[in-house]
């Protein structure tokens, strides 16, 4: 039982990845605001609340942490460079969009999750899934810790993740492209 009776646990008899503990955690939820924490610990738990007073301050729709994390130069240079083409493919500004460190409302997040399924990478692109539906987003730098727990999808060189990463990326940008051309016809 959690030491705060807000936190809910949600256990899946078999994994569901990411972004299904994620759709079950926000079919649990009951506050209006959610937050997204990976289970890992590279977040820490403490950083809550930041994200939660910019909420309460700024009003955006999502608040996103900007990971600033220690350890691999290859692992840091990965990040800026998937950041930079998420950012150019996206005509996005953020300094983290693949960050699933967030703080929103339960229905901006349910409706950024609509585009999850069919992707196995949504986790790296959660920024740009809200900035394509104009969300707000206001970004709190957090410190990024090195994993206590489980095993990175990017483990050693990312090479063969990072063309599929890029590859999601693409259909994901022709989807929302096909969509915007839809909404404007």
């Amino acid at each position: 039982m959690a030491a705060d009776p807000r936190v809910r646990g949600v256990r899946h008899p078999k994994n569901r990845g990411i972004v299904g503990g994620w759709l079950s955690g926000l079919e649990h939820a009951r506050a209006p605001l959610v937050c997204l924490i990976d289970s890992d610990l590279q977040n820490r738990p403490e950083d809550v609340p930041r994200l939660h007073d910019a909420y309460l301050k700024k009003q955006p729709d999502l608040v996103q942490a900007v990971r600033h994390p220690k350890g691999s130069l290859t692992r840091l240079a990965f990040s800026k460079g998937l950041n930079a083409l998420l950012n150019v493919t996206f005509g996005m500004h953020l300094r983290d969009n693949k960050s699933g460190f967030i703080v929103c409302r339960r229905e901006v997040l349910a409706d950024i999750l609509a585009d999850a399924p069919g992707y196995r990478y949504f986790q790296s692109f959660i920024g740009v899934a809200a900035g394509v539906r104009h969300y707000t987003i206001s970004e709190v730098d957090t410190v990024f810790e090195e994993r206590n727990a489980g095993e990175s999808f990017l483990s050693g060189f990312p090479a063969m993740v990072s063309l599929r990463i890029v590859k999601e990326l693409l259909r994901y940008r022709r989807e929302t492209w096909s969509r915007q051309r839809r909404g404007r016809a």
